[in-house]
């Protein structure tokens, strides 16, 4: 339990002592929201699941933001927020290639028996299971669309 927070926490107290301000700044946030869903919920420590959603979370709104500032021409912001992401996406399991997603949607599809559309669901209970974190939902539904189109 609570191996993130751990990690994260220990790897804070290194950067306090290199000086190392950007990656400080971004592991007291992260840090904090761990902190902040364990109290939300009332409890001493988070399910490494649940602290991994966070951390999925952070990469997922600041890439929103780098999405948006590169349409602003706001640059120096994209290059800021993608400097977090990257400190962020080394706490997370290795995301699966393209060519590994679509082979183990091939596996999982021919494992479930899917047909088509009806059976999306299904597999998406079945994946979530399997792989929760491991890949990029949108190549997911891209390979499960390749199978059925």
């Amino acid at each position: 339990m609570a191996t993130y927070l751990a990690k994260i926490t220990s790897d804070m107290k290194a950067a306090m002592k290199s000086g190392d301000k950007p990656r400080l700044e971004v592991l007291r946030m992260l840090i904090s929201e761990l902190k902040r869903k364990a109290i939300d919920q009332q409890v001493d420590d988070l399910p490494d699941d649940e602290e991994l959603a966070i951390l999925h979370k952070a990469v997922k709104t600041r890439a929103d933001t780098v999405a948006q500032a590169k349409t602003a021409g706001r640059l120096e912001i994209a290059q800021k927020e993608q400097a977090e992401i990257d400190t962020i996406t080394s706490y997370l399991p290795r995301q699966m290639s393209a060519d590994e997603v679509s082979d183990k949607v091939r596996e999982l599809a021919a494992a479930i028996g899917y047909t088509g559309g009806k059976d999306t669901g299904r597999f998406m209970k079945e994946w979530m299971a399997k792989y929760k974190g491991l890949a990029d939902g949108k190549l997911v539904q891209d390979a499960l669309k390749g199978l059925s189109g």
